[in-house]
């Protein structure tokens, strides 16, 4: 497992999941939850058919923390950090065309700035 850091790397959303739960913000902690699994599974088994759900909870995440930042009205400085990192994760993402350690870390940062921005 330590062999794959994109199996590992989804650890770095607990974080962001601990502060959801202690938030008492539960569907969003499920979804979280869901990211952390989904994207293990898919990573971990190389196999397709966690493709979808992947890329579905990963999407769902990106809306989710795009409407928790409006919520919290676009709080600085917490979302000028979450739009560095989209920034950092989109270079690793779409110019590197890597979905491994980087975009997880990334994401995962960007996520914890939209929540702290959030509850806050």
């Amino acid at each position: 497992m330590f062999d794959r850091p994109t199996v590992w790397s989804n650890g770095f959303f607990l974080a962001p999941l601990g502060l959801a739960i202690s938030a008492e913000l539960y569907l969003y902690s499920s979804l979280l939850f869901a990211v952390i699994v989904f994207s293990s599974l898919y990573h971990y088994f190389d196999q397709k058919k966690f493709r979808s759900m992947d890329r579905v909870f990963a999407y769902l995440l990106i809306g989710c923390n795009l409407y928790i930042a409006f919520l919290a009205n676009f709080k600085f400085p917490y979302f000028l950090i979450a739009l560095i990192f989209v920034a950092i994760g989109l270079f690793y993402l779409v110019l590197k065309k890597q979905d491994d350690l980087e975009w997880h870390l990334a994401s995962s940062l960007i996520t914890l700035f939209c929540l702290l921005a959030y509850v806050t």
